[in-house]
């Protein structure tokens, strides 16, 4: 009887063994996985902080051009392409109105 318990208890032992080897190789393999999530999250990181700088530049360049062509703008150019000055310029109310219209004018 005590060499059956014996017996018993070793096997357990064996099992126990064999589940924490099981365990310790996979968390090495999970390990491994994460660092090299890690290290590709920070190349594309570092990939995505240039292509964002690039863009900062030109858009600044861009901005400096607006603003150079905006100031280049005058009222005669404005004539010369086409332009006229309204007489009676219609403007919308930022006022609600307390009653509807119905709108009959055809167009």
């Amino acid at each position: 009887m005590n060499n059956k318990i014996r017996t018993n208890l070793y096997n357990q032992r064996v099992r126990l063994f064999w589940v924490l080897v099981s365990i310790s190789i996979l968390s090495l393999f999970v390990y491994i996985y994460a660092i090299n999530a890690i290290a590709r999250n920070v190349a594309v990181s570092q990939d995505l902080e240039k292509k964002m700088t690039n863009i900062s530049t030109n858009f600044n360049s861009l901005e400096f051009k607006f603003i150079e062509l905006r100031n280049k703008v005058t009222m005669e150019l404005a004539y010369q392409h086409g332009f006229q000055e309204v007489k009676y310029p219609l403007y919308i109310s930022k006022t609600r109105s307390s009653s509807l219209s119905f709108n009959t004018v055809k167009r």
